[in-house]
């Protein structure tokens, strides 16, 4: 079959079996790889109502039919299973260079179900399958996971591995790759962390059979067009100044959330804390740009940021939705602890989302008076305070004290403490991306009804201008209003 290796391979933890099978042609035709292929394989193999942490539970990282090839902007992967926050379906997918090291390895997808009584890693060679005890790297960051596993096995491999975070099986951790990419969405990191495996491996150089290069040559030129004429603007944008470049905007907007969702625009001066943490304004810091593996946009970048507080030399910058969560959110303007933040949960495996939501809720909560300095660990968490930010996110990512409830993330901390659902924000138990579904109608679908939902890449459709004007004679759709926090209701609303 073109585009795929034909292979899938299935490791049971609690017995220790490892299985190869083939991938079907009506599989192939019918399931596209990604998410498509990976449901599939999950309803055939769960029982239905599996506890996403039982031994029936199944963990998927699942590539597609251009993965491995030379087609421009074929390098992710999707991680699937069930989402220990909704119950249901999840599926996350990262960029780097698992996909197509994983295609390279010889199998189009690994699934692994059961539960290890020890730590370990699967081990993936140019077709061939073995767990190793990992017992070693249980503990470890990503950064130390990767360093170690590249002196065990060589520089060649890549890892989807899980850090502290996902260990602690923090419902708001993510699967790793790459240093600092990640499959973060719906609590995936923790699945892994239930069974004890804290990495798939893969290593080799086998090559993807496809049925017309030239043509992939042909598509590859038409994408480069188009990127060099209409979507010159958009290209260059975002290859030069990354996913943020639009930030300061987003949140003049209204479409990024400012003060946990509830600021109002004017009144808490957006700009002033928007500026300072964009893209274009940290370009002066820029080392050098970062590709993923097949994407001409190149949109990553490294950033060496002066500081006295931490050290900001060779640090990734900060995607869109990180500037939003961990900047505007939290009304804070210092650009230092929103790369600081980013750091940290690269580091200990967290969705930068979910996690600087959860900061956001528990600042609200904490500056309305429902939490008591003392039980945040004695962190002054009032609006815009870097350092405590900082301080409270690495807690998190610990799981330590304070952050190991907050580790359940915004709902799940609510549920625990019993107090604070009135100021969540979230999608079926998920933190909301930055993107308001006012200014986006179909992303209020997806907010609503996804069966993964929470998802800005999905359903994000822009209102026409009948919709704009209406919505603009309507105080309560006003984008930078305070009518969010005033309705409460609106809120829970969105938690199915």
């Amino acid at each position: 079959m073109f585009g795929y290796m034909g292979k899938l391979l299935f490791v049971n933890l609690s017995t220790g079996e490892i299985e190869i099978r083939p991938l079907s042609e009506e599989y192939a035709k019918n399931f596209m790889g990604g998410p498509s292929l990976g449901a599939r394989i999950l309803y055939d193999e769960m029982p239905a109502n599996t506890d996403p942490f039982g031994e029936a539970s199944m963990i998927g990282f699942v590539t597609g039919p251009l993965s491995g090839t030379n087609a421009l902007f074929s390098g992710r992967y999707t991680v699937v299973s069930k989402s220990p926050v909704t119950g249901g379906w999840n599926d996350a997918n990262s960029g780097g260079g698992f996909g197509p090291k994983l295609k390279a390895s010889g199998f189009d997808a690994v699934f692994v179900n059961g539960i290890s009584d020890r730590p370990v890693y699967v081990y993936i060679d140019s077709g061939k399958a073995e767990l190793r005890d990992a017992s070693a790297l249980w503990g470890l960051t990503t950064l130390e996971t990767e360093d170690a596993l590249k002196k065990e096995h060589g520089d060649k491999i890549n890892a989807a591995l899980i850090a502290p975070a996902g260990e602690n099986m923090s419902l708001i951790s993510a699967v790793m790759n790459d240093g600092h990419r990640a499959a973060g969405r719906g609590g995936s990191g923790a699945v892994m962390g239930s069974k004890k495996l804290k990495a798939i491996v893969v290593n080799g150089s086998l090559k993807v059979e496809v049925a017309d290069a030239a043509k992939i040559m042909e598509n590859n030129q038409k994408t480069t067009g188009i990127m060099k004429g209409i979507g010159a603007g958009m290209a260059g944008a975002f290859g030069t100044y990354g996913t943020g470049v639009g930030y300061t905007g987003s949140v003049m907007s209204g479409d990024a959330g400012v003060k946990n969702w509830g600021g109002s625009g004017a009144g808490d001066h957006p700009e002033e804390v928007a500026a300072p943490v964009g893209s274009i304004a940290l370009d002066k810091f820029k080392q050098k740009s970062y590709h993923c593996s097949r994407c001409p946009l190149g949109c990553g970048a490294f950033l060496d940021i002066p500081s006295e507080r931490w050290d900001l030399s060779h640090t990734p910058r900060t995607e869109y939705e990180t500037q939003g969560s961990f900047g505007s959110m939290l009304l804070n303007n210092d650009f230092e602890s929103v790369s600081r933040c980013n750091d940290l949960c690269n580091e200990y495996g967290l969705d930068t989302i979910s996690a600087g939501s959860t900061v956001a809720w528990t600042m609200e909560c904490y500056n309305n008076g429902l939490f008591t300095r003392e039980e945040l660990d004695g962190i002054d968490l009032k609006w815009g305070a870097g350092d405590a930010i900082v301080e409270l996110t690495e807690k998190i990512g610990k799981c330590e004290g304070v952050g190991a409830i907050l580790a359940k993330g915004t709902h799940g901390a609510a549920d625990h403490f019993g107090r604070g659902h009135e100021y969540l924000v979230v999608a079926s138990g998920i933190e909301q991306p930055q993107h308001d579904g006012r200014l986006a109608y179909g992303l209020t679908r997806t907010y609503q009804y996804d069966p993964t939902p929470g998802r800005h890449t999905k359903g994000g459709l822009r209102p026409d201008a009948t919709q704009r004007a209406a919505s603009a004679s309507d105080p309560r759709s006003a984008p930078t209003s305070r009518w969010i926090t005033a309705t409460r209701a609106t809120r829970i609303s969105w938690a199915l």
